[in-house]
């Protein structure tokens, strides 16, 4: 953000989306470190947002929820992809199409900053 900014003041504002987790939300028990930086990026966003609004600058945040991957599949995960699956009351793990969709609303609607966009089929809301 540092750089971005500095370029985005010079040319009149601009878009910034930050990637943050559900586990910047919601704390998990092996994952410290994890949560704390997370939740620092959700933090860290608003900051920024209110600091450069005047300057037409928007800060935002995307925060994923469990995604279909390579590293998060029922074949690398095994018998433990139904429980994941099982947290989730949408009743399945995200698409990273999905994630696209929510960064182009951050990207393109002028009225939202400060925000963190949660994508999690319901994760978070239990």
């Amino acid at each position: 953000m540092k750089y971005a900014i500095r370029e985005m003041l010079k040319t009149g504002g601009g878009s910034i989306i930050n990637t943050s987790s559900i586990l910047g939300s919601v704390g998990e028990p092996t994952s410290m470190s994890y949560n704390a930086t997370k939740g620092a990026v959700n933090l860290m966003t608003k900051s920024v947002a209110l600091e450069y609004a005047e300057q037409n600058i928007r800060v935002n945040a995307v925060a994923p929820g469990f995604i279909e991957s390579g590293q998060v599949s029922k074949e690398a995960l095994g018998d433990f992809y139904d429980g994941l699956v099982d947290k989730h009351p949408i009743g399945r793990l995200g698409d990273p199409e999905e994630i696209a969709h929510a960064v182009i609303f951050l990207a393109e609607n002028s009225f939202v900053t400060g925000t963190t966009v949660l994508v999690d089929g319901g994760y978070t809301a239990k």
